[in-house]
């Protein structure tokens, strides 16, 4: 016997299906621009014969076309989805985990925690150990986190006040840190503290990738307990889960992934918070849905903004933490004061 339809879920599955469609044909048709657009600007159809000459059809592109789509805005473009996409899913699993909507791994401090370790990581042993540093001191900011989680049970926003003053503090020890390596090895501090994918490399996109898919799939495996969380920590308890095990379990992760982009890229505000604050009306509560959904519109978000960091001020190159901190900066003062629903 066939149950009878559910309008209000039909409209959201509608609602969910549009929406994700948008969001995939925006993200394609930056990802068009981003290869295309640029200091030397190569038409749409050059590249289409670039990748139709990659994968064997007879197409033949010009050795200009060749060098700066492949060598330069390929791995760069590809580095703000998966950047953008993992900053996504770690403010999705603080959010679920905190149960408030202004959970940032930048803003709770694990992003400039983890600047700090880049600069000594690089000054040791290139991007590897800018990744490895990143991903220690990530950790290491994530524990501390989960100590200001423990102080504050009454109000959550001063987890967040707390992290951002934590942030600050952080971000000058990672000036100290910079300032006194070897300015030829280390990047400068505007990397560290506002972010770039301009040295992007396919080295540096790969060994970034393998942390932020592992990390990924944890987060995804919890997804049905981050469910459970949003009803509180002692439902969760009542309903079997070991609420503390979890909450370190994703700090680790979240600090771990977090890590592994700061490393690449330096820190990039407010990718976390702004796009699941976008993505809830479209995909819903449910983490399942949630995750998938962010992690396409931060991909989108982290490479339209990195597009327009290229093309704003051309032929200067704004570091792509500018723009998103001139979207992400209003929208979370924003939430601030909407106290009561966050």
């Amino acid at each position: 016997m066939t149950q009878p339809a559910n309008p209000i879920v039909d409209s959201q599955r509608l609602r969910r299906r549009w929406g994700l469609s948008v969001i995939g044909l925006a993200a394609l048709a930056v990802a068009g621009a981003s290869l295309s657009l640029g200091a030397v600007e190569i038409s749409f159809g050059e590249v289409v014969d670039l990748f139709g000459e990659r994968i064997g059809f007879d197409r033949e592109a010009s050795e200009l076309a060749n060098s700066v789509v492949w060598g330069i805005r390929l791995p760069r473009l590809l580095m703000a989805v998966v950047v953008g996409a993992a900053l996504a899913v770690c403010g999705v699993a603080l959010q679920g985990m905190l149960r408030n909507k202004l959970a940032d791994p930048h803003l709770l401090g694990i992003g400039p925690g983890a600047a700090i370790g880049g600069a000594i990581g690089s000054s040791l042993g290139g991007i590897q150990g800018a990744i490895a540093g990143g991903v220690a001191a990530g950790v290491m900011a994530a524990f501390i986190v989960r100590s200001l989680k423990r102080r504050a049970t009454v109000d959550q926003n001063r987890l967040i006040l707390s992290g951002v003053a934590l942030g600050v503090a952080l971000s000058a020890w990672a000036g100290f840190v910079v300032l006194g390596s070897d300015r030829s090895v280390v990047p400068p501090i505007e990397f560290w503290i506002l972010g770039s994918l301009g040295g992007t490399t396919w080295r540096a996109l790969a060994t970034s990738l393998v942390f932020v898919l592992i990390g990924v799939i944890v987060i995804w495996g919890l997804r049905r307990t981050l469910d459970l969380l949003l009803l509180g920590e002692t439902a969760a308890w009542n309903l079997g889960v070991d609420v503390e095990m979890v909450s370190t379990v994703l700090l680790i992760v979240v600090g771990a992934i977090v890590g592994a982009t700061v490393g690449a890229v330096g820190v990039v505000v407010f990718v976390g918070l702004l796009v699941p604050f976008a993505m809830r009306p479209v995909t819903g509560p449910s983490h399942q849905h949630l995750l998938a959904g962010s992690a396409l519109g931060g991909a989108l978000f982290l490479s339209g903004s990195d597009l327009a960091a290229r093309l704003v001020m051309s032929p200067i190159e704004l570091p792509v933490g500018l723009v998103t901190s001139v979207v992400g900066g209003p929208v979370f003062l924003w939430l601030l004061g909407r106290r009561h629903d966050v």
